[in-house]
């Protein structure tokens, strides 16, 4: 067991370093493939270590499964076989209050901004409908949309259907068992696509189903069950070598990713290595001053869902104008990496919207899922059926409506640029 408050700073600071890297995984998008120099971009490495930030996803997958489960892992640990299941329409209403109104917000944002510098929608009304009812992912003419990384909410939300299956299968199986059925699914799932069972168009799509991701968030789970003390790990997964380790190897799968169906597995042993490196930061996690950059990521991990909903249409709103600076004739007369610095000289502007955004639009958001739990808790005690003790039903309250470790929504995968749609395979 580890002693965790209802607050993790590890949490928080782990969201921020996905969200920065995410956000520099774009950065490199637009730069180096979508606004290029006319010349090229230099230093292609520089393209090629930024396009990395697509990692910040299974680590978000990871933490979005750790933080769904954590407030039920604790009602469970606290109540054993006597806790109640949960009431799963009060849970899917929190997550709505919480995610979906900012969600459609920047979905306005993202439209006033494609008016503003096109003149007119970049995609079609059937594309922004879909992706404001959130089942745009099913439809290549609807897959990117206003705001292409919007395709892991969609996959958050068909994890968040899958989950009251998830809890059933820890229930009754253990957590354990648990994951090795949904890691079977997972797999099976990963290798037929490798066998491109579906048509050209939507091979690619078929990688955005939450079946693919299915493993890496109930890893999540696991690691929750794990700090409240119903799993046991091997002292060994407790070890930093370890985690490093299979982070090498899915970093060295990179290369092979094509070869063998090898793909199938990366993402996956990615998962596991963000797991492992999961609890070791919970078990090392230490009271008292954090240091300057821990500090920092921490306030980035709070409005990192503000972060990822405005960061990459904002980005899209300069492409225009890098386009047209890569153009003028001392730029490449001299070679200059106008594309570069714009874009990086748009990441404060990114910053400053999205806690502005979090202020006005996500911050009432948390407070409206906060209210809705609490109602539920305050029915529950009418009843005289409260689930759980006033410290655990404290805990679970704080971390389902705002609280360090709230949920959140996760980003657009595929290295090195992370917003271009898998390749049928």
């Amino acid at each position: 067991m580890v002693r965790m408050g209802a607050r993790s700073e590890r949490i928080d600071q782990l969201r921020g370093l996905a969200a920065i890297a995410v956000v520099a995984c774009h950065l490199g998008v637009s730069a180096y493939r979508d606004a290029p120099n006319l010349g090229g971009s230099p230093w292609p490495w520089l393209g090629f270590v930024l396009g990395f930030g697509y990692l910040g996803v299974p680590l978000f997958f990871v933490l979005s499964g750790f933080c769904i489960h954590l407030p039920q892992a604790r009602i469970l640990a606290a109540m054993g076989s006597a806790a109640s299941p949960p009431v799963w329409g009060r849970f899917f209403a929190r997550r709505f209050w919480r995610l979906y109104p900012p969600y459609l917000a920047a979905l306005v944002v993202a439209l006033v901004l494609a008016l503003l510098v096109n003149g007119a929608l970049p995609v079609s009304g059937f594309a922004v409908a879909a992706q404001a009812l959130l089942v745009h992912t099913f439809h290549p003419a609807s897959f990117d949309g206003l705001n292409p990384p919007a395709w892991s909410l969609a996959v958050e939300a068909q994890l968040y259907v899958a989950y009251p299956l998830v809890f059933w299968l820890i229930v009754r199986r253990g957590a354990l068992r648990a994951l090795a059925i949904v890691f079977g699914v997972t797999l099976a799932y990963r290798v037929a696509l490798n066998f491109a069972p579906f048509p050209p168009q939507f091979g690619g799509l078929a990688w955005e189903f939450f079946l693919a991701r299915w493993f890496e968030w109930v890893l999540g789970a696991v690691v929750a069950e794990w700090v409240v003390g119903r799993v046991s790990l091997p002292r060994a997964a407790l070890q930093p070598w370890l985690g490093t380790g299979v982070f090498g190897l899915a970093v060295l799968l990179e290369w092979h990713r094509w070869h063998y169906g090898l793909y199938a597995s990366l993402e996956p042993t990615y998962g596991v290595a963000f797991a492992l490196l999961l609890c070791v930061a919970l078990q090392r996690e230490r009271a008292g001053e954090a240091s300057a950059i821990a500090r920092y990521l921490a306030g980035v991990g709070v409005y990192s869902y503000s972060l990822y909903l405005l960061h990459r249409p904002i980005q899209l709103a300069f492409e225009p104008l890098a386009r047209h600076v890569a153009t003028w004739p001392a730029v490449v007369e001299h070679g200059l990496p106008s594309s570069l610095l714009i874009m990086t000289a748009v990441v404060p502007i990114v910053a400053w919207a999205s806690r502005l955004f979090y202020r006005y639009c996500e911050a009432p958001s948390v407070a409206r899922s906060h209210r809705v739990r609490a109602a539920s808790i305050s029915l529950a005690k009418r009843a005289s059926v409260s689930p759980l003790p006033a410290d655990a039903e404290l805990r679970s309250a704080h971390a389902d409506s705002g609280g360090k470790c709230e949920s959140t929504p996760l980003f657009r995968q595929g290295a090195p640029s992370i917003d271009r749609k898998r390749p049928a395979r």
